[in-house]
């Protein structure tokens, strides 16, 4: 009979173990699921994926929409990477092409998307929070961000770089030295970095192509 006791105890005890290793497990799950969805701008039916980061709502893939007024091109002028990595804008005409409910972020957007991700100092100085964050915005990320390298391009589309090596994303906030953007460069792509870069920055040509992510109003 004490046999029988003590095993039903360790029977018992073993089924709340699992049960209790179940529900944290569970409750674990839920609280990293990340909350997605989808947008389709009503100008031409194009379906964006969306994902909340923190607080924010935004896009997690490159605006692909082609404005009737404006300055924008496709990298290398080819159609084709337009269905990957969006169309590249000039700052004025990113400023001006967000569908209704939506905006290009500001500078302290950005910097509320960075603190979201775990992070404090917002400048390319800082390398160890710049590839913490790095690891966490590319395709595969735990952010769900999904950084598309789309290049950049400069005078009037006459020159392309950077193919699927670095991705430019405007705000709308300038500075004396040129508009800010959020810049993510792969690792040995730019400047000699090794690890991957992600991070705020100023920029002194406005009149170049960069990507473009919207933030939900």
């Amino acid at each position: 009979m004490k046999n029988k006791s003590k095993s039903g105890i360790y029977l018992t005890l073993m089924s709340s173990l699992f049960l209790i290793f179940f529900i944290s497990c569970n409750n674990k799950t839920r609280v990293n699921k990340k909350e997605t969805s989808n947008f389709t701008d009503p100008r031409d039916g194009k379906i964006y994926k969306t994902i909340k980061i923190g607080d924010q709502w935004i896009m997690a893939e490159n605006l692909a929409y082609k404005p009737d007024l404006g300055n924008y091109w496709a990298y290398n002028n080819d159609s084709n990477n337009v269905a990957i990595y969006g169309y590249l804008y000039d700052w004025e005409t990113a400023k001006t092409i967000a569908p209704v409910g939506w905006h290009l972020p500001t500078r302290e957007e950005w910097k509320i998307f960075r603190k979201s991700l775990g992070g404090k100092a917002f400048t390319t100085s800082d390398k160890d929070q710049s590839i913490s964050l790095y690891d966490k915005v590319i395709a595969g990320g735990s952010s769900g961000f999904n950084a598309l390298f789309g290049g950049r391009c400069y005078q009037n589309g006459r020159l392309f770089e950077h193919l699927n090596e670095i991705g430019d994303y405007w705000s709308s906030t300038g500075s004396v030295d040129g508009p800010y953007l959020f810049f993510v460069a792969k690792p040995n792509s730019f400047m000699g970095n090794r690890n991957g870069i992600a991070a705020l920055k100023s920029h002194n040509n406005s009149s170049g192509g960069k990507s473009v992510r919207l933030f939900m109003d």
